[in-house]
């Protein structure tokens, strides 16, 4: 689950006894992107035959599992949980997306799979799309994604300054890298002053979209992305599907950067309460956006400041770690301290 691993992780092992971890992923040849199907494969055999040995050996009283949304990963997870529930063990699934509500709805085999299952979702609308699926789960709690250290908000941009667009992540059409690339391009033409800096993997990005592109400045280590919000005016993500709550959003919230999305469930509270603009995955809708960006990015800055001040302390580390907490022992442990 990328980065949230490294936020959630710690805190269950500093208040569970974990007896094994167990790597879902398949490792990544070379510079590739995605692994081979061989490799995917393998993982997936590999990661449910030892889940099943730790279930037989460990007697664990819950698992653990960062649930997928699709394909592969999610067949792998179905067969996890189902091993869980043969072994008495309670299956905890953190969905860190907000599109398996809707596949869940629409198949009675998932709901049978993951029937009395503990769910942690990363928004109330979620929550309220797996309760209207009929997965029957045993709770379901949100815990929301953990928001950087606040950053302090870039200076008023001067008159006739070229506005800034960054795009940090993966570059794929999922994401709409595509379509940023193509509402830059058409501004530039128009002559308005924009420069485009990118940082992140290339998964399907053609060479004439980064035709468009000032500076790509390639992967960033972590010491290098809160230099890369100081420096981006506006970050755009007109994604295909449904994203959760992603983290790049969070972040460029924190820098003071204006920021715009497809509406999804997972990001349903920023959206609601104003601290993002919503945008339709089309490159008129994007290009009317950075427009209206270069009309008056400060009225949209201090908008959406104000709005994401109102709502960051439910994102504060602290308080994801106490919602998190608070689930476990509420749901978990106490039931299982109660069944015994």
């Amino acid at each position: 689950m990328g980065r949230a691993a490294e936020f959630f992780t710690p805190i269950l092992q500093a208040h569970c006894r974990v007896v094994g971890v167990v790597c879902l992923s398949a490792d990544r040849a070379g510079k590739d992107f995605d692994a081979r199907w061989s490799a995917k494969f393998r993982a997936t055999t590999g990661a449910v035959w030892r889940c099943a040995v730790r279930l037989l050996t460990a007697s664990p009283d819950a698992l653990y599992l960062p649930v997928s949304q699709g394909g592969l990963p999610l067949c792998r997870d179905l067969l996890i949980v189902t091993l869980a529930r043969m072994f008495g063990c309670a299956a905890v699934v953190h969905l860190h997306g907000s599109q398996l509500p809707a596949r869940l709805a629409s198949s009675r085999v998932l709901r049978a799979l993951l029937t009395g299952a503990h769910w942690i979702v990363l928004s109330e609308a979620v929550a309220a799309e797996l309760r209207a699926s009929g997965c029957r789960a045993q709770s379901v709690a949100v815990v929301r994604n953990p928001a950087p250290p606040m950053s302090a908000p870039p200076e008023a941009s001067a008159p006739g300054d070229a506005l800034c667009v960054g795009w940090l992540g993966t570059m794929c059409r999922a994401k709409g890298f595509d379509i940023v690339c193509r509402s830059v391009r058409r501004l530039k033409d128009r002559g308005l002053p924009l420069t485009f800096t990118v940082a992140g993997l290339r998964l399907d990005g053609s060479a004439a979209d980064m035709a468009c592109v000032d500076e790509d400045l390639g992967v960033l280590g972590p010491g290098q992305v809160v230099a890369f919000w100081r420096s981006a005016d506006v970050f755009v993500l007109p994604a295909r599907w449904a994203e959760g709550l992603p983290f790049v959003l969070l972040e460029g919230l924190q820098a003071g950067c204006v920021v715009a999305a497809t509406r999804s469930a997972g990001a349903a509270e920023l959206f609601g309460q104003g601290c993002v603009e919503s945008v339709d995955s089309t490159v008129d809708s994007v290009t009317g956006f950075l427009q209206a960006c270069t009309a008056d990015l400060e009225a949209m800055r201090r908008r959406q400041r104000k709005a994401w001040l109102d709502l960051a302390p439910l994102y504060e580390p602290t308080c994801v770690e106490e919602s998190f907490v608070r689930f476990w022992q509420d749901n978990v442990r106490q039931k299982r301290e109660r069944s015994r």
